[in-house]
């Protein structure tokens, strides 16, 4: 019983507990549901309606007012503005035609170079006869060297005028100036005598330069190292480092020189090739990599007892010696080990196997073809090898480089070259390896020699030049891109011996801006743009080229890319149906496998065929933060006589039709009423495009800078003169060959000084189209009061900020006036420049464009932005850009832009009025008293924001806030906006990016972990001193004077060697300071130098990246550190605090100071990025016509269940939305980030991505076999570097010493 009672009693609490849970359970809901339902009623979403509405409202009526848009608009309209529809394909061939009409002028002026070059070279000259010429490295000495170093050097004295057309260089226009490189000696026999006869060339280059005034540099790069160059001007030098510039290295030079070829180069990595042999052999596969380009197609195999790809992607296969792939070689050439035996036989078959299936199957370049031998020693001569696969008919030639100094080894490597077309070298240091290499460029042009006629002009791809140097006047740029033209020289002499030698090779620069300013962008409108391709499909220019690396979070800035100057058509027109990296669009390019594409408009441009195409494409914008999804028609043209082809895009749609609205000036002067022309000037503030050309005098290039602003003045002066001419036609064809002395005359008319002074260009139709633009936007006086333009007098003007309003126009004019009770207390103190005189390029301002392409969206709308950095700026300088289009409409299909307006605002101002506005409740009967705590944003549970319409922050409670991306602060709710469809999120990928790996230093104290490390440094900073004495004193004359192999040449080679760290000096680094040969190659501590100007010439430092057009090799040096590579790679642990030792000068002038960070271990790369960039979907976000407001809510976004409601609202007439966030719910949010991030390829698909070949169309001329080049028996030698003099070891020991003593 008492069991019982017990039992009962547990069933009854157990009964209890049960119902205590089930009721608790049964409540949760409840309580949850009350909890949710709560904060759903105090979302405000109908305030959030309201406010969205009467913000709208009110800053659009005040900024149609103060920007005076109707004014404006009425004006266009009523002085008959029309349209006139666009034929694309009629525009691109006129500018076709003009481009190719200015490239003949260059290709004749390098034709005449090349004629007068021959002819001077067969004129006979007595040995000792005196040799007059300006040493560009000699002139004008400075007051601080002593009177006898001046007398020493042969200085000269030279009048130097700064040249706005050269970059505001000082140059002398009567002569041309001779640069002779470090590692060649200029009282050499052959050095002489070539430098006697080319100075024939002046009055040549002096012909050139009158005949065509858009002329840049011409040079001519001799065969035996100098450059002569014009006009005249000094080879700026820093003291403190070595010239290492040498014209033959340049990619015109090489390109002129020999036709394309396909290289396989086999590497000798047995067990001998070790120590300084292995160094010096990478070297020489390094200087060989060096003198290829994209024409040319090679591979690298290590041969031991197997012969194996360096590269293991590169598999049985030839790949295009593009800057990518050279990268891949290089990168692969410090992860060689040396073992075992070598085996010829199967190198060799290996090599002669994969030429002859690329030369029967159409690959490659179906021209030239080479082995490069890079061996210690071979054991045999292999003759039946090349019986069976090279005779009788010599398709390969074989180059044979013997390592190291033992002569019995010569034989055989010497018997296979000789045997084989090639020519054979032995290569004992590393100081003589790039002359060495340079020696199989002559053989390669032998057959284009002898047939003498066959003068082929080459056009390198694009390179950048560094606008100026170091003190030059008128720097006020970076970079500046630049292609060149050229075609070799050849010696015409007749001798007993079967010779045929390569005089050398004449070009000229073609700035890239020559060109734009051909295809003028007032023409294609605003959101169009012209591009050139090569044959290659390589971008010429384009405006999505980004040569110069700017990251906001990068390491360092302001450096070349490492691959600029190899950029794909398909990299800088991204389809908007790419979902992955580098999937196109079909109508860029069909894919057929890994390894072919078959494009349609790419290989249009290719095969340069005329092409008319439409594509949907997304172009991004402000460094890669916005982004457009826009259909755009393409059309291609052929530029005659070069691998290019021109195209242009234009938007679908609006860029159909142009307005077209000219004063006719002729007839404005002759009419007496309408005054003078600047009257239309009158009001306000204007500027014009600072780089359109309105007007431009041809010749006058020595008098200071003029801004458009007052070249169009001093026109429009001169147009209403007597005898007036437009004088508007740009270019025509050069003079035809046959024309005679009569028909030549008249071509071109004699000009005197004056004349010529007073020779100019106008562009008729963009100053007509000035003219009317100017007289359609008058409207900027004073004497308008913005009061009388309010139709609401209850909007008052005070509390907005106002500052500015603008206009910018189609013909580039831009005008604006300050609102004085805004600007005068703020304008006067500021330390920024004026807002319309940093942003005065009109139709190619962002706000322009995007205010263009919002037309399409809403009509009424103003386009706001803020600077992305305005939380880090003066609080007081942040302004708001408010931008509205202004279209010349005939019905709802044919319209196009004309001008747009706008307003700047002050942010803070701005912040004020939201604040107002979002504060108050409306008055709403049904309103009880909790509205103002509870469900205006000045409520703790409310966070409320103004956003653009790709989501940046444009005004909050906290201004620390503004210019920021939403997601980096709501990422959960912008990802919930990206669900609700108010904002779409779009995909894009960067194909120009560069990635940085770095890789861990070694502690300081790595120095003291053993002795050994100590004696290594030791031995290193001795060899740099000697080696530094080398170059110094040129004591490496007495070796062989004639030869003069220069430790510089080739010792300090930036490829050489894996770099642990790079030091970068401040000042106008020219092409030093790229990104180029991937910087892992880069000898460690080493400074780039701004004097080794690049392409030479006085054409000054030029770069493109590729270690080939300017790379910028031989100019990278270390003062008092000139290090053998075998010595330098064991000092990883040498801390680098202790070799930076040189710092270059600031630059002189306006130009600021590239500001090249000290990298530390740090490797950049190319690669590829992508990031998702968010636009808004307006219409999503409509009702019935109108805009309502969309409810959200982040359900159960905690532990406890609370969630986070928010509502979004369309603010009209804006492109900004107004959301509100409750924020009581301590819900996490993720950060959404608009970085670009790396897109991380396995290694299948690098390597299908690296074999994967573009279509590309070959170089049009191929020589390659002459059938009298048997009879030529010079087939190679060793190199022969004599033991040093007693007097030199003293110097070297008194050297060191003096280091020692001082450090």
């Amino acid at each position: 019983m008492r069991h019982k009672v017990k039992w009962w009693c547990s069933l009854s609490l157990v009964q209890h507990r049960t119902t205590v849970v089930f009721i608790l359970f049964s409540l949760f809901p409840t309580l949850l549901g009350v909890y949710t339902q709560e904060h759903d009623i105090n979302m405000p979403h109908q305030e959030v309606e309201f406010w969205a509405r009467k913000i709208g409202n009110h800053i659009f009526h005040l900024s149609n007012a103060f920007a005076l848009y109707n004014d404006i608009k009425d004006n266009f309209h009523s002085r008959d503005a029309t349209l006139q529809e666009n034929d694309g394909l009629q525009l691109v061939k006129e500018m076709a035609s003009d481009v190719t009409n200015m490239m003949k002028f260059k290709v004749d002026a390098v034709n005449r170079i090349m004629n007068v070059a021959e002819e001077a070279s067969l004129d006979k000259y007595k040995q000792d006869e005196a040799v007059d010429y300006f040493n560009a490295k000699r002139l004008n000495p400075s007051p601080d060297i002593p009177q006898e170093a001046i007398d020493d050097k042969n200085y000269r004295n030279l009048s130097l005028l700064s040249n706005s057309h050269f970059d505001g260089i000082p140059i002398n226009e009567s002569v041309s100036s001779v640069h002779v490189p470090t590692n060649v000696y200029a009282k050499a026999p052959d050095v002489i005598n070539a430098i006697r006869w080319s100075g024939r060339l002046d009055r040549t280059f002096k012909s050139n330069y009158e005949l065509d005034p858009t002329l840049s540099w011409q040079y001519f790069g001799s065969s035996t190292g100098f450059l002569r160059q014009y006009p005249a001007s000094e080879w700026v030098m820093d003291e403190k480092d070595p010239d290492l510039y040498d014209a033959r290295l340049r990619s015109w030079y090489i390109q002129a020189a020999s036709s394309p070829k396909d290289m396989v180069i086999l590497l000798d990595v047995s067990g001998s090739m070790t120590g300084l042999r292995k160094e010096i052999a990478i070297h020489v596969v390094l200087n060989i990599l060096e003198t290829l380009n994209e024409n040319d197609f090679v591979n690298i195999f290590n041969f031991s007892t197997e012969t194996t790809e360096l590269v293991s992607c590169f598999n049985d296969s030839l790949v295009q010696a593009n800057m990518e792939n050279i990268g891949e070689f290089k990168k692969a050439l410090k992860t060689i080990e040396t073992k075992e035996i070598a085996n010829f036989s199967k190198a060799l078959i290996k090599a002669f196997e994969l030429l002859q299936r690329y030369n029967k199957s159409g690959q490659g370049s179906q021209c030239n073809q080479a082995i490069m031998v890079v061996t210690d020693g071979a054991p045999d001569n292999y003759e039946k090898i090349f019986s069976t696969y090279n005779w009788p008919h010599f398709q390969v030639r074989v180059f044979t480089y013997l390592i190291g100094r033992e002569e019995k080894k010569k034989r055989d490597l010497s018997w296979m070259a000789c045997a084989n077309k090639g020519y054979f070298v032995q290569v004992t240091t590393l100081a003589e390896v790039r002359e060495q290499v340079l020696r199989y460029i002559p053989v390669m042009a032998r057959p284009m020699v002898m047939y003498q006629e066959d003068h082929h002009h080459i056009w390198t791809g694009v390179y950048a030049d560094i606008a100026g140097r170091r003190g030059a006047p008128g720097l006020k740029e970076g970079y500046r891109l630049m292609t060149s033209v050229a075609v070799p020289v050849f010696d015409r002499k007749k001798t007993s011996t079967k010779t045929a030698n390569l005089l050398g090779v004449a070009g000229t620069d073609v700035p890239i801006r020559e060109i734009e300013k051909l295809v003028p962008p007032y023409k294609l409108g605003v959101n169009g743009y012209s591009f050139m391709v090569n044959s290659n499909g390589y971008v010429i220019y384009h405006p999505d080229l980004r040569p110069v690396h700017r990251e906001s979070n990068a390491e360092f800035q302001d450096i070349l890319k490492p691959n600029y100057n190899s950029v794909d058509f398909a990299e800088v027109e991204l389809t908007d149906y790419e979902n992955e990296a580098r999937a196109n669009d079909s109508e860029l390019l069909e894919m057929a496998g890994w390894r072919d594409y078959y494009s349609k408009l790419r290989k249009e441009l290719v095969e340069q065929n005329p092409a008319e195409r439409m594509m949907n494409v997304k172009i991004h914008l402000d460094d890669m933060k916005r982004v457009v999804q826009r259909t755009q028609k393409y059309f291609a043209q052929k530029i005659s006589g070069t691998p290019f082809s021109l195209g242009i895009a234009m938007p679908d749609g609006y860029g159909k039709y142009k307005v077209h609205g000219q004063i006719e000036l002729t007839r404005e002067i002759q009419d007496r009423r309408a005054g003078d022309v600047m009257d239309h000037f009158s009001t306000g503030n204007w500027s014009l495009h600072p780089d359109w050309v309105y007007c431009e005098y041809k010749y006058d290039q020595h008098q200071e800078d003029q801004s458009p602003e007052a070249l169009i003045k001093e026109f429009l002066s001169r147009a209403q003169k007597p005898n007036w001419k437009w004088r508007s036609t740009r270019t025509r064809p050069p003079p035809d060959p046959i024309m005679n002395q009569a028909q030549h005359k008249r071509w071109k008319p004699s000009m005197g000084s004056d004349e010529r002074k007073d020779n100019y260009y106008c562009d008729k139709d963009l100053v007509q189209s000035l003219l009317f633009d100017a007289r359609a936007t008058n409207v900027y006086s004073r004497e308008v009061k913005i009061e009388d333009k309010i139709k609401d007098k209850n909007m008052g003007s005070q509390n907005f900020g106002i500052t500015t309003a603008f206009v910018a126009t189609r013909s580039g004019l831009t005008r604006w006036i300050d609102n004085p009770s805004e600007s005068s207390s703020s304008n006067g103190n500021s330390k920024e420049r004026h807002f319309m005189k940093v942003h005065n390029r009109a139709i190619d301002e962002v706000w322009y464009k995007r205010a263009v392409d919002y037309y399409k969206e809403d009509q009424d709308a103003y386009v706001y932005s803020v600077p992305f950095d305005a939380a880090t700026r003066d609080p007081d300088e942040v302004l708001v850009t408010a931008t509205r289009a202004i279209f010349v409409e005939e019905n709802e299909y044919r319209m196009a832009p004309a001008a747009v307006v706008g307003v700047t605002i002050k942010h803070r101002k701005f912040v004020d009025f939201f604040k107002n506005e979002t504060y108050k409740c409306p008055s709403y009967p049904s309103r009880d008293s909790s509205c103002k705590k509870a469900k205006t944003c000045e409520s703790t549970s409310l966070n409320c924001y103004l956003l653009d319409d790709n989501g940046f922050i444009i005004a909050s409670e906290n201004e620390d806030d503004t210019g920021k991306f939403f997601g980096t602060l709501e990422g959960t709710i912008m990802e919930s906006l990206v669900q609700s469809e108010v904002y779409k999120k779009i995909q894009v990928f960067d194909y120009q990016a560069v990635c940085l790996d770095t890789q861990e230093k070694n502690s300081m104290a790595s120095i003291l972990t053993t002795p050994i490390q100590t004696l290594k440094w030791f031995a290193n900073w001795m060899m740099g001193n000697v080696f530094w004495v080398l170059v110094k004193t040129q004591l490496y004359t007495l070796w062989d004077p004639n030869e003069a192999w220069a430790y510089a040449q080739g010792q300090w080679d930036p490829n050489a060697a894996p770099t642990d760290e790079v030091t970068y000096s401040k000042g106008p680094i020219n092409h030093q300071s790229t990104f180029g040969e991937y910087q892992e190659m880069f000898p460690d501590e080493a400074v780039i130098t701004e004097e080794s100007s690049g392409e030479g010439s006085g054409k000054y430092p030029e770069e493109d990246g590729s270690g080939r057009e300017g790379s910028g090799e031989e100019e990278i040096a270390l003062y008092e550190g000139i290090l053998e590579y075998e010595v330098q790679d064991y000092l990883d642990g040498i801390p680098t605090e202790d070799t930076k030792r040189t710092e270059s000068p600031d630059v002189v002038g306006d130009f600021p100071p590239l500001e090249l960070a000290y990298i530390n271990k740090t490797h950049p790369r190319p690669c590829d990025k992508t990031v998702y960039l968010y636009k808004l979907q307006s219409k999503k976000l409509k009702q019935d016509g109108l805009y309502k407001p969309v409810k959200g809510k982040l359900s159960n976004c905690h532990t406890n269940g609370c969630g986070r409601p928010f509502s979004v609202q369309k603010v009209i007439s804006t492109n900004l939305i107004l959301v509100a966030v409750n924020s009581l719910c301590p819900c996490e949010s993720r950060k959404v980030d608009i970085e670009p991030v790396e897109v991380e390829h396995n290694e299948t698909t690098s390597c299908n991505r690296l074999l994967m070949q573009h279509y590309r169309k070959r170089p049009q001329s191929c020589v390659n076999y002459h059938p009298d080049e048997h009879e030529i028996k010079l087939c190679g030698g060793a190199g022969s570097l004599g033991p040093s003099s007693v007097a030199l070891l003293t110097l070297l020991l008194a050297h060191i010493y003096n280091s020692m003593m001082q450090s």
